[in-house]
C-alpha cells in the first residue's frame, strides 16, 4: 500500500510555525500522521499562542490536512471551525439537509467536468468543521480484507464510493473521508489487512465512530473473524505479543502498524 504523501515530504516549516514540530519531533499521534499521510484530515487539534501573517492566535482549533500540488510540491491546509455552513454547489437543499442532520454519511454526484467527461464525486459533512468535503472514489484504497473476510471486487468498488458494507458475520463496515481513520462500522474495533510494501499488513483500529443514521449502539464484542484475524496477524510476532489475549492486546500499541489509519484519500 503506497501512502498519498511520503513522511519525507512533510511541511515541515508549516508545522513548526503551529507549534507541530519541535525539536526533531512531531507533536502529532501516530493516527494522525497516518491521516495526513493518507490524503484525509487528522481529528480536531487546538493549537496555542501562534503568530501568523502578523498576527498572534491565543488559540486555534482545526483539522489538518496535506495537499499536493501540481508542481509537486506538499503544503498544508487547516480546517478552522465556520460560523456557519458552506453550501456545497453539487448539492440540493434537501441533500445537504439531510448530511447536515447525520441520516447519511455521504450522497453521491455525477458531474460533467472541464472536458466534458462525467465522473462521481462522494460528498460528506464534517460537522466539526461546518464543511462539506468532497473525493472521487478512485483516489480511496480499499482494504483486501476485514476481519479476516476477503472483500470481492464489487465490495471494494461499493466501499470506494461511500456505500455501507455488511460482512458475513454481520459487521457492517463505510469509508469515511471526514474521520481520521477512514472508515465507521457498528463495531468499536476491526482488524483491516491492506498490501503495503509489497506484502500483507493488518491493521487493529479502535475507537471507530459509529455509522451515520444507526440508531443502535456499537458492538463491543469481538467475532469470530475478529480474533481469527487477529492470531493470523501475530503470525511471526515476538513471543511476548503472541501469548497476550484479545483484552490485552486491545491495549497494546506497537508504533507502526496498530490503531493506524490506511489507505489514500485526497480529500477537500
Amino acid at each position: 500500500m503506497e501512502t498519498f504523501i511520503k513522511e519525507n515530504e512533510l511541511p515541515i516549516k508549516e508545522l513548526e510555525k503551529l507549534g507541530l514540530y519541535q525539536e526533531g519531533k512531531l507533536n502529532l499521534s501516530n493516527e494522525d500522521v497516518d491521516a495526513l499521510l493518507a490524503g484525509r484530515r487528522t481529528d480536531m487539534r487546538s493549537m496555542f499562542h501562534l503568530k501568523m501573517d502578523g498576527f498572534e492566535i491565543r488559540q486555534l482549533d482545526a483539522k489538518l490536512s496535506l495537499n499536493r500540488n501540481p508542481d509537486g510540491t506538499v503544503t498544508l491546509n487547516l480546517h478552522p471551525i465556520y460560523k456557519e455552513v458552506k453550501p456545497h454547489p453539487l448539492l440540493s437543499e434537501e441533500e445537504a439537509r439531510v448530511l447536515l442532520d447525520g441520516k447519511l454519511q455521504s450522497i453521491q454526484k455525477v458531474y460533467e467536468q472541464a472536458d466534458k467527461k462525467l465522473a462521481m464525486l462522494i460528498i460528506e459533512y464534517d460537522k466539526q468543521t461546518r464543511e462539506f468535503v468532497s473525493y472521487h472514489p478512485e483516489q480511496v484504497e480499499a482494504p483486501i480484507k476485514i476481519n479476516g473476510q476477503v472483500m470481492s471486487e464489487e465490495q471494494q468498488k461499493a466501499f470506494q464510493r461511500g456505500d455501507v458494507i455488511e460482512l458475513d458475520e454481520g459487521t457492517r463496515i463505510q469509508h469515511s473521508a471526514t474521520d481520521s481513520k477512514g472508515i465507521r462500522s457498528d463495531r468499536k474495533a476491526l482488524i483491516l489487512s491492506v498490501l503495503m510494501d509489497g506484502g500483507i499488513s493488518y491493521l487493529l483500529l479502535r475507537g471507530i465512530r459509529n455509522l451515520a443514521g444507526n440508531k443502535d449502539g456499537q458492538k463491543e464484542e469481538y467475532t469470530k473473524g475478529y480474533n481469527q484475524a487477529l492470531a493470523d496477524s501475530m503470525v511471526g510476532k515476538p513471543k511476548r505479543e503472541k501469548e497476550m489475549t484479545v483484552g490485552e492486546h486491545k491495549d497494546y500499541e506497537t508504533g507502526s502498524q496498530y490503531s493506524r489509519g490506511y489507505g489514500r484519500t485526497s480529500s477537500r
